[in-house]
This record gives structure tokens, sequence and C-alpha cells, in this order.
């Protein structure tokens, strides 16, 4: 399969999950509320201290590439797509077809969706043990949440025009998981082996996706992340948890601001289990909806980013790896001055807490 092609395929499977993906976490988000009737499937904490923070996600489809440009080497990805064609989706997504969520009764319905995790409070965010050298090599691993917008490429931009040229690749598949990538038999799990045990890092941005965060972090989430950190440490690098973000309206009769509740107390812990660092993307998700609501950070599925969406994600990260504020960054992504500007203050945020 020569280039062109991988693309053209890559791109058709991503944009059929797009469009399928939101359905199953959808899903998936409401009957884990229904079965587990708890604030946080993860800690039963009422609220997590300010430390760290948390996210959401998809299906298949491969990418391993330097982010600078959107082009994959072929010997890695292409053998890694064939063998994802022939597979069945990732269990942990693959949703019933029902057409609506199991019923409840009024009392379950009325319950309270609303959260209990502030997302204004400061969080003490670790920095990173040793700071950011020049031309730092960093590898994202994650979904669609991840490959959207070319996140990894938004940052490669933000930290150039900032003064700090990154070497970045990436790793990623719609809907996968950590458990997925962290088993070395799966056909990404095994390009990430790969990369962790044969090339050496400064950072690695791991993502897991938005069912195992919200419903597994203890039983999935976290052990993956454990076995990927181990190989990140190895390989020289320090482990960055991406979190994500709630679907802009839910799930069903879980409102949005429940939902990034639980995705952010479960990746803190993590977070805290792994001493890792943190790049919350679902709390400044919420802190501008409050702030600046007439800014759109999803895209028309409701559950994937905006360009502003990732835009903002790609400056948090910038924050949290440089240990820089990105105000005043050049670099707009081709949105408006006032637009980027404000995502850019959001971000520096971060680092007052």
């Amino acid at each position: 399969m020569n280039e062109t092609s991988f693309h053209q395929n890559r791109n058709a499977r991503r944009r059929h999950w797009k469009k399928t993906g939101k359905t199953a976490c959808c899903f998936l988000l409401v009957l884990a509320l229904l079965l587990s009737g708890c604030s946080s499937p993860f800690s039963k904490e009422e609220n997590a201290p300010s430390t760290e923070t948390p996210t959401a996600d998809e299906v298949p489809e491969v990418t391993e590439s330097p982010a600078a440009d959107d082009a994959s080497d072929d010997s890695e990805t292409s053998a890694a797509d064939d063998a994802q064609d022939a597979a069945e989706p990732p269990v942990a997504d693959d949703a019933p077809d029902a057409a609506e969520p199991p019923a409840v009764d009024d009392a379950q319905a009325s319950a309270d969706t609303e959260g209990d995790f502030d997302f204004n409070q400061p969080l003490d965010l670790k920095a990173p043990e040793p700071a950011a050298g020049e031309a730092p090599r960093i590898l994202f691993v994650g979904n669609s949440h991840t490959y959207t917008n070319d996140l990894p490429v938004l940052f490669s931009e933000v930290a150039a025009a900032m003064g700090h040229p990154s070497d970045v690749h990436e790793v990623t598949e719609g809907m996968y998981t950590l458990t997925q990538f962290a088993d070395d038999t799966d056909a990404l799990g095994a390009i990430v082996n790969q990369k962790l045990t044969e090339e050496t890092w400064d950072f690695v941005i791991i993502q897991e996706n938005t069912n195992d965060a919200f419903s597994f972090p203890e039983e999935n989430m976290l052990p993956a992340a454990a076995s990927l950190n181990e190989k990140i440490q190895a390989a020289g690098g320090q482990t960055a948890l991406l979190m994500t973000w709630t679907p802009k309206e839910g799930a069903g009769i879980i409102g949005p601001e429940y939902v990034q509740s639980v995705l952010a107390k479960n990746t803190i812990a993590v977070s805290k289990e792994l001493d890792s660092l943190l790049i919350p993307g679902g709390v400044a998700f919420m802190r501008c909806l409050e702030q600046y609501p007439q800014i759109e950070l999803w895209d028309e599925d409701g559950m994937h980013p905006s360009l502003e969406g990732s835009y903002l994600a790609a400056c948090i990260a910038y924050a949290v790896i440089f240990q820089e504020s990105p105000a005043g960054c050049t670099y707009t992504a081709g949105l408006e001055g006032e637009t980027s500007a404000i995502l850019q203050e959001l971000a520096a945020g971060f680092l007052a807490g």
C-alpha cells in the first residue's frame, strides 16, 4: 500500500469512527452510571484535593508519524493498519446497537448530575523533573481526541513559536484504550512497545479512552498506565496524562458536569499513583465553558474537540511540559486573535495553581 492510499484509507476510517464513537461512548457512560450508582468509580472522596487533573473518546485506525508532517512510516503503520482492518473493534467501546439506554425510574432520572468537582480550584500540577531541555523528543499516544485537528502538530507549532523546537511523534488510533497500547501483542501496542524499548524520549503524553477513564480507572486505566509508565521511564522519559473532556451534552441523563467530574477525579487519582505529569484538558474545557461560552470547544458531533478545543489542549500541554505561559504565542492555528489570546490565557492560568 502506497503512502497516499494509506492516508486516504486512514482518514476514511477516522470519519467512520467519529460518526459511531459518540453513540458507543454515551451509551456506555450511561450504563456505567446506572450500574455503579456512585459519583466516582475510582475514588469515594467527596472532592479530590488540589494536585493534578483528567479525559473522553472513540475506535481503530493507525498512525505513527513525526507530528511536524502528517506522513507515516509505511514500514510500521501499513502492517499495523492491515492487522487492525481484520480485527474486531475494541471491546471497551463496542456498545450494543440499542436505540436507547436502559429505562430508569423517576428517582434515578432526577438524581444529581452536576458532579461535585470544583473546576475552578487551584491545581498543584507537578513540574517536569528534569525540566524540558533543547529540542525534546515527545511522543503522543492516544485515540481520536489526540489525532483530531492534529493535536501533536498544534503542540509542536506552539512550542516552536515560543522558541522551543521539539521532535514530536504520535501513535494514535480511534477508540483505543491504554490497555491496548500497553499490550505488545496488539498491533499498535507492538508499535508503542518498540518505540519505548528501542528509542529514547523526554516526554510521552498518554490519553485514555473515555469509557475506561470513567468506568474502569482502577481495573484498566491504572494498570495499563503503570505498565506504560515503567517503559517510558526506562526509555529516559517522563509520563504526562492528558485528561480529555466530557461530551458536550454529557451522556443521556448524565450531565456534562457530572461526567467531567468523574473523569477529573479518576485521572487525578491515577496521576497521583504514578507521580506523573498531568495535562488538565477537561478541566480547562469546563473553565472556558463557564467564562467564555461563546467559544465553541466541541466539533459538530458534540464529542470531539473543535479546532479551538484542540488549540486549548495544545496550549495547556505546552504550559505543563515547558512550565511557561503560552500567552502571546504568535502561532494561532488560524483562529481569530481574540479567541487564541483567551485560550492562551486560560492555559497559562494552570501555572498559577
